[in-house]
């Protein structure tokens, strides 16, 4: 067996009739589908059982393990060459599996790779992964380098090196953290192309009202896991560095975010942890995008980023005033 696909399932009965057809439907016809419903309380698992496709094998856990512990135990029942994930309520385009697979026959180096993502309903707003294992790898602490709808794992890596889901990690970031572990035994990139299209709404997890306390725990695990000590202020100021606001932004708070760059600028100088080229490029990134959302909080927040070194683009400068003009702010 050449692709095993493995989804994990958790009340999402509405949409899974779509999601699984987009699989049914691939080009690439040598796969199995593996289904673990995670103790569903809607009628998730009688939808599964009714799909009658002789490709799938649904599975129902014996209690609730949540998104880490259902995607484990489907991948251990996958027997493919290449270990494809999706979520049951998003779609494959009808090539995605053929162009995984080829990509990463075509590059026996990669222990994983990935793609861009569609907003399901839209027909430009993509969700864009990083490219080269460099800027992958670089980028590990602002973005999570594979999308995890779109990921295809080479599974003798992962059983080689012993990677796997934990059942006590986090309902969100699960996949951020193994994939923070396979970037210590191996390559990944992603496809230049969009391979799903990403369904937005409630039934994500991302979308829970304690989103700062999943986002906390998340990133201060990777923290953890890369031994930088980054405390309460740290964590707090890469949070904002990301753009998550849960309270209006102080003019101290813009000049935190200045001061956390700065400081992880130097932590990477004097550990060698990540490409420095492409590391100093994601900083940059992080703080320019930062700028172009400080309107909303007024003149003295966007002074602040002005005063801050390096100095704001000039774009950033004509967005700040226009915003502030016209009351976009």
């Amino acid at each position: 067996m050449r692709v095993s696909v493995v989804v994990p399932v958790y009340n999402k009965a509405p949409w899974i009739r779509e999601s699984f057809a987009s699989i049914f439907a691939q080009s690439f016809r040598e796969i199995e589908v593996i289904a673990v419903d995670d103790r569903s309380t809607d009628e998730s698992l009688e939808v599964l059982r009714s799909l009658g496709d002789p490709r799938l094998r649904v599975v129902q856990l014996e209690r609730n393990l949540g998104p880490a512990g259902a995607a484990q135990r489907a991948m251990d029942l996958a027997t493919g060459e290449y270990v494809v994930r999706m979520d049951a309520d998003d779609i494959m385009f009808p090539d995605r599996i053929a162009q995984q697979v080829a990509f990463m026959d075509a590059h026996p180096e990669l222990g994983a790779s990935g793609g861009h993502q569609l907003v399901l309903g839209t027909s430009d707003q993509v969700m864009r992964a990083s490219l080269t294992d460099a800027e992958c790898r670089a980028g590990l602490l602002f973005q999570i380098p594979i999308f995890q709808p779109t990921s295809i794992y080479r599974r003798s890596v992962l059983l080689t090196h012993g990677i796997r889901f934990q059942d006590e990690w986090p309902r969100y970031g699960e996949d951020w953290w193994m994939q923070a572990r396979l970037l210590q035994v191996t390559q990944i990139a992603n496809i230049d192309s969009p391979l799903i299209q990403y369904r937005v709404g409630p039934q994500n997890i991302r979308a829970s009202s304690d989103r700062t306390a999943m986002l906390s725990r998340l990133h201060s695990g990777l923290f953890s896991y890369i031994e930088w000590p980054i405390g309460e202020e740290g964590l707090r100021a890469h949070l904002h560095a990301l753009k998550w606001f849960p309270e209006p932004l102080a003019p101290g708070d813009i000049r935190a975010v200045a001061v956390h760059l700065h400081w992880l600028r130097g932590m990477n100088a004097s550990t060698g942890r990540f490409p420095a080229e492409a590391f100093e490029a994601w900083v940059l990134r992080i703080w320019r995008e930062f700028g172009y959302r400080l309107p909303p909080f007024g003149v003295r927040a966007m002074l602040a980023y002005c005063g801050v070194d390096p100095k704001p683009t000039f774009p950033q400068l004509r967005y700040m005033l226009t915003s502030w003009l016209t009351g976009r702010a």
